[in-house]
């Protein structure tokens, strides 16, 4: 029975906490009927450099380059954002992936020359770790200005 528990909370993913708002909730919804978001860790370097190492761990590094500057996927430090730049925007984009976003109501600025959708991270990292991945790419954006 216990073995049975442990496979079920498993499956949920790290991330995963039932009903419950995801971290930085602001208790407010967005035009999109997400939960709008603030990133906790927003200019903390500590949560830069665990985004980071998550970044090179992760294949993220695969498809936006080793820079950010794009591969396969879009540049993370221009000013083109395909979806949008904001908080929730990115850590629903990083947790559920491209398709979910359009689900909501989402669409696609077209201003990038990839295309492809990108997949969602959730089941992988939770809250903090996506939180951590916003910061380092918003500290790699600014340093690109």
């Amino acid at each position: 029975m216990a073995l049975l528990l442990v496979a079920a909370l498993a499956a949920c993913g790290p991330g995963r906490r039932g009903s419950d708002p995801p971290l930085g909730a602001t208790g407010r919804q967005t035009a999109h009927g997400l939960p709008e978001l603030r990133n906790p860790f927003a200019g903390d370097a500590a949560a830069s450099a665990a985004g980071a190492q998550i970044y090179a761990q992760r294949a993220c590094v695969t498809c936006h380059g080793n820079k950010l500057t794009g591969a396969m996927c879009p540049s993370l430090v221009n000013q083109r954002w395909v979806y949008g730049d904001d908080d929730t925007t990115l850590f629903f984009l990083l947790r559920d992936g491209s398709v979910a976003l359009r689900g909501h109501g989402y669409t696609r600025s077209g201003q990038e020359p990839q295309v492809g959708d990108m997949a969602g991270f959730g089941r992988l990292l939770d809250d903090r770790e996506l939180w951590q991945l916003v910061s380092f790419v918003r500290a790699q954006q600014l340093r690109a200005d």
